[in-house]
């Protein structure tokens, strides 16, 4: 009887452990959509021990007269061994390229005729950090801070583009 108590206490207490851990992640930063009037989802799909590959879609509406839709994909690599915290990855912190390409529309008065919107083309970089602690120790619900640089490749005129972006997801994984 102890034997078979221990072992399946041993079974479920090493499950549980594999159940903290996820390989794939949606998530969507309300911070940006209530600061900048800037929706973005992300899906997230672990590629190996140590990398990740994201997906992102945006929606910008900047002002009355620009708006936007676009979408994005960044690498992720985890950096385990940088910071000794025991996460695994899709967790902790991450570096890695991004790229995005977003299709603007100008709808504002346009006595000239000119055609303000366009494509517009950043390339880049992210690091973020992701919790997924702080619901509870084995939440699927997950915190991740994360910082872009990005570079324009192609420009639309007239419109301002900040190349730093901050951003707080919130999401979760399975």
């Amino acid at each position: 009887m102890k034997k078979a108590l221990l072992s399946l206490l041993f079974v479920v207490f090493s499950t549980s452990s594999i159940f903290a851990q996820f390989d794939k992640a949606i998530s969507a930063d309300p911070i940006d959509l209530l600061v900048s009037k800037v929706f973005n989802f992300t899906y997230e799909q672990k590629m190996s021990p140590t990398n990740s590959f994201t997906v992102f879609g945006s929606y910008y509406n900047y002002s009355e007269y620009w708006s936007a839709y676009g979408i994005g994909a960044s690498y992720r690599w985890y950096l385990k061994d940088v910071i000794q915290d025991d996460r695994t990855p899709i967790s902790g912190l991450s570096v890695g390229p991004m790229a995005r390409v977003s299709f603007w529309d100008y709808t504002g008065p346009n006595p000239l005729n000119l055609d303000y919107g366009g494509t517009m083309v950043v390339v880049g970089g992210e690091v973020a950090y992701k919790f997924n602690d702080l619901f509870g120790k084995g939440s699927n619900f997950f915190v991740e801070p994360i910082v872009r640089l990005g570079f324009i490749v192609s420009d639309i005129d007239y419109l301002g583009y900040d190349a730093l972006g901050f951003g707080v997801n919130i999401g979760y994984g399975w």
